[in-house]
């Protein structure tokens, strides 16, 4: 055999599905997943508190610049969670 195995499987390496993939594939998915939606909360907290924290008669002339913020967070945020998905 010089050295091989042949058809042995060890044991500690043996799955039922033939096409498993073990590694840190699904863990980094996750985490980019999670890392998107972390993202688009805190685009949400810093604009609502921006606007609370705000007076009055200024926060009715900034709400249009806080949801675009808050916008573009979520946009940026759905990205980096369609790019998690499309690694799972």
């Amino acid at each position: 055999m010089n050295g091989e195995l042949g058809n042995v499987i060890l044991a500690g390496v043996a799955h039922n599905n033939p096409n498993y993939d073990p590694g840190w594939k699904g863990f980094l998915s996750a985490l980019v997943v999670v890392a998107g939606a972390a993202l688009i909360g805190a685009g949400v907290v810093a604009g609502f508190t921006t606007w609370r924290r705000t007076e009055q008669p200024r926060a009715k002339g900034l709400w249009r610049v806080l949801l675009a913020t808050t916008g573009c967070f979520g946009v940026v945020g759905l990205a980096i969670i369609a790019v998690g998905v499309w690694l799972y």
